[in-house]
């Protein structure tokens, strides 16, 4: 893996003949999972060369040998996995189905999805993992809305679909080697976001998901009034606001407007009010104008229990209300 030296902030290179170390740096890559020997006597020989930039690690990854990769029936994987080979034909399987990725056909997966993947001894794979609150929290703002389920995207990536394509030229230029003449360390601060930011996006753009009727506006038949129900919350966040103080507004019941919140926004009222007031707390401890504390920007957008308010910004946004208050230099 070359080119990202200056660009992405941790180098991960880790070569062993030991099944249980191998399985511990992918451990620290996508989370739990299980990796068998398929019983040849060919030596174990993995290798993992890649770098990571915030919630985002890319990489080469061997195994050298017959391998079979299994998730955890347990535990959830901790990242969105996206594998596509370079040489040698994996093969995907999920409960009766399977397909077999090649350069042509990757492979991406949700860390909730139960599968294996076949590998063989000269496979080369390009592995990218990204962190599933970077993943939701990112498409969460595009639809400007919570995510009411988890996403889901369509397994196959083929190169087919001109917009994955283009993920990938994208992809490649960012990690093409002559950008090692390029030093952009002294920019990290300010431009790591943006990396992160451009390449989940155009993930989010280019694959199929649960999310992508709704990403692209196929329901922007909103009704009107749904859209005064939302600029009602907008304006009144500041203060608590019930369903019944929508439907005293709207002069619509709170059985319709419920309804078609599930409809059209995929969400509840309560879920969005919730989710839009946690995401201003976020906007204000990001810039901590003014020196205030954490509390009392709490409390200034209506936030009246702080100990649920706490598990309710982790949950969300993938870390405390004190990180994020960090990152803004206090």
């Amino acid at each position: 893996m070359v080119g990202l030296t200056s660009l992405f902030n941790q180098d991960i290179i880790e070569q062993t003949e030991n099944m249980q170390q191998a399985n511990e740096c992918l451990n620290k890559i996508i989370g739990p999972h299980e990796l068998f020997d398929v019983g040849s006597k060919d030596p174990l020989k993995f290798s993992f060369n890649g770098e990571r930039i915030g919630g985002i690690t890319i990489g080469e990854l061997i195994y050298g040998k017959d391998v079979v990769f299994k998730t955890s029936d347990q535990m959830d994987m901790r990242y969105y996995c996206i594998t596509r080979p370079i040489q040698g034909t994996p093969i995907f399987k999920k409960s009766a189905n399977f397909f077999h990725t090649n350069y042509c056909t990757a492979a991406i997966v949700s860390p909730f999805d139960k599968f294996e993947l076949e590998v063989e001894q000269n496979c080369v794979q390009s592995f990218i993992s990204i962190s599933r609150p970077l993943l939701e929290n990112t498409l969460a703002e595009l639809i400007q809305r919570p995510l009411s389920t988890p996403i889901h995207f369509d397994h196959s990536m083929s190169k087919e679909n001109e917009k994955m394509n283009a993920w990938w030229n994208l992809l490649e230029y960012l990690t093409s080697a002559h950008k090692d003449q390029f030093d952009f360390s002294c920019l990290m601060p300010e431009i790591k976001p943006n990396f992160e930011y451009i390449l989940v996006k155009t993930l989010l753009m280019s694959q199929p998901h649960n999310y992508s009727d709704l990403l692209y506006g196929s329901n922007n038949r909103v009704p009107t009034y749904l859209k005064h129900a939302i600029q009602f919350i907008h304006e009144n966040i500041h203060h608590m606001i019930r369903i019944e103080d929508l439907e005293q507004f709207l002069g619509v019941s709170r059985t319709k407007i419920s309804r078609d919140f599930r409809h059209f926004f995929k969400t509840t009222p309560q879920l969005y009010i919730r989710y839009y007031r946690l995401k201003c707390i976020q906007q204000e401890l990001l810039v901590a104008q003014n020196g205030n504390n954490i509390t009392s920007v709490a409390m200034k957008w209506g936030i009246n229990h702080l100990g649920r308010f706490s598990i309710d910004y982790k949950k969300l946004f993938g870390e405390s209300p004190s990180d994020t208050y960090r990152k803004a230099g206090f």
